[in-house]
């Protein structure tokens, strides 16, 4: 009798877009406080390739990671200028460490570019200035437990990643990323995924002249 009642209850249902997307936008600003989560729009480019050279440095990204790595989450607050990347881990390091690839903002097209072009574009657009300023890329490894007690008890998972770091690190600075722009660290979480936090560049010169409190590590 349940079953029979659900059923005429859904077919007399109606839906309304309208309802759905005040809920969904009230669940993830209760639990994203502080963040813009924003409808994704449709780009004024005919390709990804012109989506990646204009606008806002977080949408260029975002676009990047689209075309080249599945099933990463991105949340991003323009106001406060961090975005921040969860993506599994060993399909970032692929992207990163892959042959033979090209800097896609370099061309008018997509089409001119087959298979990777991940990592020199995304040097490119942490690079550039669009934004009044470059952007830094902080990249945060995963262990199961406290990076300490990890050391601790497991030092030789703790010198795999210290490698894995390093070697993410020398290839991000051969392919043109500035030391300034680059930080890697260790924290606790799954190591299946890798968390990036893309920050606004605010050297300390100008951090101390405003009194602030930031620290860029």
């Amino acid at each position: 009798m349940l079953l029979a009642f659900f059923i005429v209850l859904n077919a007399i249902s109606s839906y309304e877009e309208i309802k759905t997307e005040q809920v969904r936008r009230s669940v993830l600003m209760t639990f994203a406080k502080d963040i813009t989560l924003e409808t994704p729009e449709a780009s004024t480019q005919a390709d990804d390739a012109q989506a990646m050279k204009e606008g806002h440095a977080f949408d260029r990204l975002e676009a990047l990671f689209t075309a080249q790595i599945a099933g990463f989450e991105a949340v991003q607050s323009k106001s406060r200028g961090v975005m921040m990347v969860r993506v599994p881990y060993a399909d970032f390091k692929e992207s990163v460490m892959a042959l033979g690839q090209k800097d896609l903002t370099q061309y008018p097209s997509r089409r001119a570019i087959r298979d990777n072009f991940f990592l020199p574009t995304l040097v490119s657009i942490l690079r550039s200035d669009l934004d009044g300023a470059p952007t830094r890329i902080e990249i945060l490894l995963g262990t199961k437990s406290n990076p300490a007690q990890t050391q601790n008890q497991n030092p030789k998972r703790i010198k795999e990643i210290i490698d894995d770091a390093g070697t993410l690190s020398q290839t991000l600075e051969q392919q043109g990323m500035p030391q300034r722009l680059l930080n890697i660290g260790i924290e606790k979480g799954d190591p299946d995924f890798v968390n990036l936090v893309f920050r606004k560049y605010v050297p300390f010169s100008l951090i101390e002249e405003k009194g602030g409190v930031e620290n860029d590590r």
